[in-house]
């Protein structure tokens, strides 16, 4: 079959007016701007009103899957093969029309055809990054647009009704990101667990305690972590273990000053018996030292112990922030600080930058 379409080649070259009677002519570029400022109005307006009347929970909820509910900028790209429409937030309506009808990178019909084409539209028409784009039209169109056979109300509506049915799907896609990520979080056991840690700080001494380390537990586990109640074995007691999807051993405490240095040798101790790959967290609801944290970041073992006070637990119940980033986050601050910090005279990082005190012959010199 001939690539071509009306007596026009469909690859290669640049159209102009008049090469076929299915693109656009000199009298309808004409009329265009006319058509777009009676049309681009009353198509937000409809998109809008349709939203108000049916969608507003779900424009509350999702406010970035309705992206014609704010006033906005649009720049309306035109050329002899389609329609591409860009948009970004504005303090109020405006709309834009700019005309590349036989520009020669855009008047062409593999424009249509190729994968890069909003790049091409962007460079041509030199579009500043924080425009987005929001609906290409391709069209061969052979008559003179007509205002007054105008109805865009009617594909605004439709809009708004793709934009909502893309809202209610985010939600499934969330959640399918967030198993294959190991972020899942249950919402229900939440609610739950809030209600349960009001009980629990009217609470004191032990019994506040012991709750307090089951409700962390099951605060874990309600962001699905593979949590291991914690035993007693050869005189060691670890409040309990989290497998998935970090590991960790640790401790819970909700005592009224905040922790000391001391108060971490004994996690200290326990991590020494295990693998490098386990790191240990220490949750307080009251806090910690200064003097605490400074010890916890240089801990001359090299050990990774991790300080999650009040705030931590807070972010962790409002489902706002998931475990694993929460346990990422906090890695990653120590990381920087261990890069950042000198080393505590004696640490095994200080031996290790100074081979000469743990007997290694110095490097020879140079001259």
């Amino acid at each position: 079959m001939p690539d071509r379409l009306g007596g026009c080649r469909m690859t290669g070259s640049q159209l102009h007016f008049g090469d076929s009677p299915l693109l656009p002519s000199a009298t309808v570029a004409q009329a265009w701007p006319a058509y777009s400022r009676a049309r681009w109005p009353r198509y937000l307006a409809a998109y809008r009103q349709r939203v108000s009347e049916v969608y507003t929970d779900l424009a509350d909820q999702r406010p970035a899957s309705f992206m014609l509910l704010q006033p906005l900028e649009l720049l309306v790209v035109v050329t002899l093969v389609g329609e591409w429409v860009f948009v970004r937030p504005a303090a109020e309506d405006t709309i834009t029309l700019t005309e590349r009808w036989e520009h020669p990178d855009l008047a062409n019909w593999d424009l249509t055809r190729r994968p890069d084409h909003e790049q091409l539209v962007r460079q041509a028409v030199a579009l500043e990054a924080d425009f987005h784009l929001f609906q290409v039209e391709r069209y061969s169109i052979g008559s003179t647009p007509s205002t007054a056979g105008l109805n865009p109300e009617y594909f605004a509506r439709e809009q708004a009704d793709r934009h909502a049915a893309d809202a209610l799907r985010e939600p499934v896609l969330e959640k399918l990101v967030d198993a294959l990520t190991g972020r899942t979080i249950d919402e229900t056991a939440l609610t739950s667990l809030r209600g349960r840690l009001e009980e629990i700080r009217s609470l004191e001494g032990r019994v506040r305690g012991t709750r307090f380390e089951i409700w962390i537990g099951d605060l874990l586990a309600a962001h699905g972590c593979q949590v291991e109640p914690g035993s007693v074995r050869d005189g060691e007691q670890i409040d309990f273990f989290v497998h998935k999807p970090f590991r960790a051993v640790m401790e819970c405490r909700w005592k009224k000053p905040r922790l000391q240095p001391r108060e971490l040798a004994d996690l200290t101790a326990k991590l020494g018996r295990r693998p490098a790959i386990v790191a240990g967290i220490y949750v307080a609801m009251s806090g910690f030292t200064d003097a605490c944290r400074r010890h916890a970041a240089t801990e001359p073992s090299g050990r990774t112990v991790l300080l999650w006070d009040s705030g931590d637990v807070e972010r962790l119940l409002s489902g706002c922030d998931h475990a694993l980033d929460l346990f990422e986050e906090h890695v990653s601050d120590r990381v920087r600080r261990y890069q950042l910090d000198p080393p505590p005279q004696g640490s095994r990082r200080s031996q290790q930058q100074n081979p000469m005190k743990r007997g290694l012959p110095a490097p020879p010199r140079t001259r």
